[in-house]
């Protein structure tokens, strides 16, 4: 007769079992047996994937939201083209919905804004690369459509690629210059303006020298005008202010001696119209006498207010003898 299994053993051998199954995920699959994951495939015409490989970054503006899980090469015969697929894996646990849900369509709508991957060269020493996301909406969408069923997400080349590309482009155009041609006409310019700046210093120097005697005659001109504008006796201008002078010595002359005069001459008047007044009273009105003695009184008269007239206006203008009438 057999002998009955221990039930308690079994059981042991299984809690060990399911034990061992649960370290060995943990151990060799890491903390991404309990990550929520999403597949994409992405294709870098054209570029070289040199330093990418499985387990390389995938970051968005440098934020680590997954891995690299395989670069493979796709070799069609029958059209003779060859493709590499880049497949990823994004961690979805990186991305935090704060508003609306969480689907597929999430990575079509930043697609249409203009998400793009981008190879990024991390270290120019180890040579290794990642693959950076980020936003491009001045950039076409170019897919390839290799995986069907799968995420595609379109790329644009990376730095390094323009550079070369704008590298390349610049070494062209150079080398289609005719460079011969262009050397040639610049020997000929040079020559040509040498020989031109030979021929303006030879016409230079005599211009130059033709200019600097006009100068120092003109220099002589100005210092024989300067000494005969000077002061001295028997000069112009000395002769001119000795004129000025003595014109100004003698309107301050008549300025003190006019008012005098008309003094005098108002007194005079005065006296010889009295004269005439006394013998009006002795001479008959009707005769002819009494008629020539109002006339020479009015006479006075009218000679005296001119002279006042002419005193006061000589007072306010002394120099009018000299300059005229103001």
């Amino acid at each position: 007769m057999a002998k009955k299994t221990n039930p308690k053993l079994i059981g042991g051998f299984v809690i060990g079992a399911i034990a061992l199954a649960v370290v060995g995920v943990v151990a060799f699959g890491g903390s991404k047996f309990l990550t929520s994951t999403r597949k994409a495939v992405l294709y870098f015409s054209n570029s070289s994937l040199a330093g990418l490989d499985v387990g390389s970054p995938v970051t968005f503006r440098g934020v680590r939201v997954g891995s690299v899980t395989g670069v493979v090469i796709h070799y069609d015969v029958d059209n003779q083209t060859l493709q590499i697929p880049v497949y990823i894996e994004v961690e979805l646990d990186k991305i935090q919905v704060v508003s609306g849900q969480h689907n597929i369509r999430n990575f079509e709508q930043l697609v249409d804004r203009g998400l793009r991957g981008q190879l990024v060269v991390q270290s120019f020493v180890t040579g290794q690369a990642s693959i950076d996301f980020n936003f491009h909406p001045d950039t076409p969408i170019n897919l390839v459509g290799g995986e069907p069923g799968m995420i595609e997400l379109p790329t644009i080349p990376s730095d390094i690629d323009l550079l070369k590309a704008n590298v390349t482009s610049v070494l062209q155009k150079i080398a289609a210059l005719p460079l011969d041609e262009i050397a040639s006409e610049t020997l000929t310019t040079v020559k040509s303006a040498n020989d031109l700046l030979g021929n303006l210093n030879g016409q230079v120097q005599p211009l130059s020298d033709n200019l600097k005697g006009a100068l120092d005659q003109a220099t002589l001109t100005l210092k024989e005008a300067h000494a005969r504008l000077e002061l001295r006796d028997g000069e112009p201008m000395q002769n001119l202010n000795e004129t000025l002078a003595d014109a100004r010595r003698l309107v301050d002359d008549l300025n003190n001696n006019i008012g005098p005069l008309a003094k005098d001459a108002l007194a005079t008047l005065e006296q010889a119209r009295h004269t005439l007044l006394a013998a009006q009273e002795t001479v008959s009105p009707d005769s002819t006498l009494y008629f020539q003695l109002n006339r020479t009184l009015r006479e006075i008269q009218a000679m005296a207010s001119s002279i006042r007239v002419f005193a006061d206006y000589m007072q306010r203008h002394p120099d009018a003898l000299l300059t005229g009438k103001h």
